[in-house]
């Protein structure tokens, strides 16, 4: 049986409208997703890499959320027009790319 060499997660949460918390669901998270598998497909990849939908990965204040297994890489503030740099630098090449990397960061201050 063969598994993906990586799992690549974009949260697509949908908190009701109002909530406490941002989501990413409202942050053209579904398009990502869907860019990425179908630029994978495109270059017969989508069996080496697996693109998945996630709920909540808690850093819903960095929203678009996309992270990367086994590497471990978390990036907030992706965009669809961040897809293509995601690809070729992170998934293909495990470079991280520091301006939207959440590995570093310090959590938001929160009044909880």
């Amino acid at each position: 049986m063969d598994f993906p060499e990586k799992h690549i997660f974009v949260c697509e949460n949908k908190r009701p409208p109002g909530a406490h918390r941002p989501s990413c669901g409202y942050k053209h998270s579904a398009e990502i997703r869907s860019l990425l598998r179908k630029k994978l497909s495109e270059k017969g990849l989508d069996k080496v890499y697996r693109v998945n939908k996630a709920g909540c990965l808690d850093k819903c204040e960095y929203g678009a959320t996309v992270v990367i297994y086994p590497q471990g890489i978390w990036y907030g503030g992706v965009s669809v027009e961040d897809v293509d740099e995601i690809l070729e630098k992170s998934i293909l090449n495990d470079l991280i790319i520091e301006r939207l990397s959440l590995n570093s960061r310090e959590e938001p201050k929160t009044n909880e």
